[in-house]
């Protein structure tokens, strides 16, 4: 009997062995593979370069000459009309090496993706996703859009990176309630929503989201109040920094001045609401005595019209949900992806390029139909991923809901503003996340004819 049970603490050892093993080995060896990347990217004249410009890369260059002209608090108008908080992050690291700068930027995201990605799968050792792990970890590690974008100059890697922090603390919150680290988890939770929001001020609702969420799970008035205030009193200190820089700067007491002109892009009577504008802006006059119009005059006039005219807001929309989904390429792909990474070694991009037929396969019928299939078919895995995961109660339901929120929350956004799947970045690592879960879902239902899953008896238990 003792002989049986020594057998099985070993064979269990040797298991947990094994899992600590990939745990770590996959976030490790994708951070190898794109350092190797990062070596073989040069600039124009064969130099090391390390990185590539995303979407908006001149512009946060644009705003880091201007700190470095002028410290901090640069009038430089792009530091303004874009959220500062990126360009001053890029400034930091100029203080280590301004020639080498953009491969900083690059080593920076990655190995914060990297160990991100390790702490988020972490969590769920020992829990009855465990054995999903594996592909969970490869999903993460290797979904080239995703993972490549640590190599470009954008906000979205690190983004993704601080939402896998948020939710993995929670998991990890929610498994060992109120112990010793309880409170750092809180401090770090506003950190990192912070990091986010500094990067980007929409993630303000998101963190209050998440903040919400995590305190309904959670037992005990004082843990509740400590979740709600410490998170949400952490990271609006990082608008509250870019509003005091702006009065500082500029004399207005303002994140950014480009939301209304965000809103106007996609919208409109003769538009499709992404960023290749058609017909003519939502109109806005000054209010008097005001003789110019102001961002914010810009927004309510973009609310307003929604109000007035339904049937196209509702036609935007529908087109702007979509966008957020669509492929980064072909014909159905609407958005700022053209120097996604994952374009340059796609295959897709080269049947296209090599020939007439091969760009009439990939734009015409069969392109747009697989498209489309494609599209849904992400979309369909990730509310699937979502049910089944909340379907397992307990703390299952509590990382259904953490995951599913932000990403859905994103998506409003898109449709409040413009339709682009590049906004879809930021909290693609939940969304991948919930798709692995729902292909896994799929899979349980074509074993057993049913979702139906086996509930634990205890709603805590891992």
């Amino acid at each position: 009997m003792a002989s049986k049970s020594k057998a099985a603490r070993a064979k269990q050892s040797k298991a947990e062995s094994k899992i600590n093993f990939y745990l770590i080995a996959i976030p490790v060896l994708a951070f190898v593979i794109k350092l190797i990347t990062m070596a073989n990217i040069k600039n124009a004249d064969g130099g090391f370069l390390g990185g590539w410009l995303g979407a908006d890369g001149e512009n946060y260059l644009s705003g880091v000459d201007g700190l470095l002209a002028q410290g901090y608090l640069s009038d430089k108008s792009i530091l303004s009309y874009w959220p500062a908080g990126y360009p001053i992050l890029i400034w930091l690291l100029t203080k280590i090496s301004l020639t080498y700068v953009i491969a900083l930027i690059s080593f920076t995201q990655t190995i914060f993706y990297a160990y991100a990605s390790y702490y988020f799968v972490k969590q769920l050792r020992g829990t009855r996703l465990q054995p999903y792990m594996f592909w969970i970890a490869i999903a993460i590690a290797f979904n080239p859009t995703l993972s490549l974008s640590s190599l470009a100059v954008g906000y979205e890697s690190p983004i993704a990176a601080c939402m896998l922090m948020a939710v993995g603390l929670i998991m990890k919150s929610v498994q060992s309630p109120h112990d010793r680290q309880f409170v750092l988890r809180v401090i770090s939770a506003g950190f990192f929503s912070a990091l986010a929001t500094l990067m980007q001020p929409r993630w303000i609702l998101t963190t209050l989201v998440i903040a919400g969420i995590w305190a309904l799970v959670t037992k005990g008035r004082k843990a509740q109040a400590l979740i709600l205030v410490g998170v949400v009193g952490i990271m609006a200190l990082a608008p509250a920094i870019m509003i005091q820089r702006n009065i500082a700067s500029i004399d207005k007491a303002v994140i950014s001045t480009n939301l209304g002109v965000t809103m106007n892009i996609g919208a409109g009577p003769d538009t499709k609401g992404g960023y290749a504008k058609t017909g003519e802006s939502v109109p806005c006059e000054p209010v008097p005595p005001a003789t110019a119009v102001t961002d914010n005059d810009v927004v309510k006039c973009v609310i307003k019209w929604y109000l007035t005219n339904p049937v196209d807001a509702m036609r935007l929309f529908i087109y702007k949900g979509w966008y957020y989904w669509s492929p980064w390429s072909g014909p159905l792909g609407n958005g700022t992806m053209a120097r996604n990474p994952w374009l340059k070694i796609n295959p897709i991009v080269d049947i296209a390029k090599g020939s007439q037929s091969g760009n009439d396969l990939v734009y015409q019928s069969i392109g747009k139909g697989i498209s489309f299939f494609w599209t849904v078919g992400c979309i369909s895995l990730f509310f699937i991923g979502f049910f089944w995961l909340r379907s397992m109660k307990g703390i299952y339901a509590n990382l259904a809901w953490a995951s599913f929120a932000p990403v859905v929350i994103s998506w409003l956004v898109s449709m409040a503003t413009i339709g682009d799947h590049r906004f879809r970045i930021p909290t693609m690592t939940l969304s991948v996340f919930l798709q692995v879960v729902g292909l896994y879902a799929l899979r349980h239902k074509a074993k057993t004819r049913s979702f139906a899953v086996a509930l634990e008896t205890n709603a805590k238990a891992r």
